[in-house]
């Protein structure tokens, strides 16, 4: 389930879950940005050529449902792909995009992370989609992530850059980024020992079951 962060700021929601991407080495100093859309269409977004690790409170930026900006800063030059996915998804409140490196590597090698090693990793990410290659901060990109989440996907890997992965909120968000990484990186250390396998639809039934059953009880 979700994190309920709704006592927190959007600027501080999405200051707090930076650090914390950025900590764990999940993104470069420049590379990256997060953004919640609120119920009147106003969309907080980190900053353009800010350092990822150093991002305080006044740096978050808000663009207006009526497109004027409130900041500091310019909004990140990848703010088209986060508006297309908002306008194709009104489910979706919250985005995450960054470059982890086991996420990367897979998008270098236009290959598709399978959530199928755990059924949590599963059943947080459901299945990963693909985004072919634009010019980053470009509508034609944006174009392409607003395709693969209007299919219903909720992670897209992006063709030689990095992932976007959306949520219900911010914190859903992170935690099917960070769960999409763990299950990338496990994938890419296991096929160093020999043959990967995944759980297959019977198998993930059952522990959907027994997860239900559980929050019954």
């Amino acid at each position: 389930m979700p994190l309920d962060n709704t006592l927190l700021h959007p600027r501080d929601e999405i200051m707090q879950t930076m650090e914390r991407i950025y900590r764990y080495r999940m993104t470069t100093t420049s590379g990256g940005n997060l953004s919640i859309r609120e119920d009147n269409g106003d969309t907080w977004i980190s900053p353009a050529r800010i350092d990822k690790g150093s991002l305080t409170r006044n740096d978050i930026v808000c663009v207006r449902s009526d497109g004027s900006i409130d900041g500091a800063h310019r909004p990140s030059s990848e703010f088209p792909f986060h508006r297309a996915i908002y306008d194709c998804r009104p489910d979706l409140r919250g985005i995450v995009h960054a470059h982890p490196v086991a996420l990367v590597a897979f998008s270098i090698c236009r290959a598709l992370p399978n959530s199928r090693l755990f059924h949590q990793a599963h059943f947080v990410c459901g299945e990963a989609g693909f985004a072919p290659y634009a010019l980053p901060g470009s509508e034609r990109l944006a174009q392409h992530i607003a395709e693969a989440f209007a299919s219903g996907l909720n992670c897209v890997i992006l063709e030689n850059h990095g992932v976007v992965v959306g949520g219900e909120s911010l914190s859903q968000a992170y935690q099917r980024f960070e769960a999409l990484e763990f299950a990338a990186k496990t994938i890419i250390k296991a096929r160093l020992l020999g043959d990967v396998r995944y759980l297959s639809d019977e198998q993930l039934a059952l522990a959907e079951r027994r997860q239900v059953n559980l929050q019954v009880v």
